[in-house]
């Protein structure tokens, strides 16, 4: 009887079915992984994009864009899927300022040495790398809530600061509308810190504009992967 389970047309089958229920568990997650996020836009007022897992609008009146990416793939690495996060800080911060953390293990091969400049609390200054530091954006990222909540976001694949948007990213594809809420959780509690803390707010530029539109990624855009 197990001779025929382990002739070449018995493993040939078992590799097939194997394949099949593999596919089948990904066609599964990735309808979850879509109805969640649907959810989550309609639940919010945002509009999400026909074949792509992206969701734009405002949330609680700041602009947002929430949406899939492709990372690694260099130096060795394996391609993964990453959800990123960008809200708009409203000019509460110069858009010059560029405010970046990265994990170790997610560091490419080659990346510049950390910067000069420096925020002068150790501890920000241990986990994120500053470029274009004005002087009015020190009090803001130094003043007690912002702090607590950017040193709070470290666990995070990467976070930045560019071009007046807060960009979070994480690994993998949340599939239910309660992930969702805890990822935009965070750093929506940040950017709003950051406009609290800033003693006056010019009219942001990005308003009117999609959130991806004037903020280009060094890696592929997020919504790249298809739902």
């Amino acid at each position: 009887m197990l001779s025929g389970v382990f002739s070449p047309l018995g493993i040939l089958a078992s590799l097939l079915v194997v394949g099949a229920l593999v596919l089948a568990t990904l066609f599964q997650l990735k309808r979850r992984q879509r109805a969640a996020w649907e959810a989550f836009a309609k639940a919010h007022g945002l509009s999400i994009a026909e074949r792509r897992m992206e969701v734009q609008g405002r949330f609680q009146g700041r602009p947002l864009l929430l949406a899939t990416g492709k990372r690694g793939g260099v130096g060795g690495k394996r391609r993964h899927t990453v959800t990123v996060l960008r809200l708009d800080l409203e000019g509460a911060l110069p858009a010059d300022l560029l405010l970046e953390h990265e994990r170790p293990e997610d560091k490419l091969p080659g990346a510049a040495t950390p910067r000069e400049e420096s925020l002068g609390d150790a501890e920000l200054d241990a986990a994120f790398q500053v470029e274009g530091l004005a002087p009015e954006a020190r009090p803001i990222l130094l003043e007690p809530g912002v702090r607590q909540r950017l040193l709070g976001l470290k666990g995070h694949r990467r976070v930045s600061i560019k071009g007046g948007w807060l960009q979070v990213e994480q690994r993998g594809v949340p599939a239910s509308a309660a992930a969702l809420e805890a990822l935009l959780r965070a750093p929506h509690d940040l950017a709003r810190a950051v406009t609290e803390a800033a003693p006056a707010l010019p009219a942001s530029n990005a308003l009117d504009a999609p959130p991806h539109a004037e903020a280009s990624l060094d890696e592929e855009r997020p919504g790249s992967e298809h739902a």
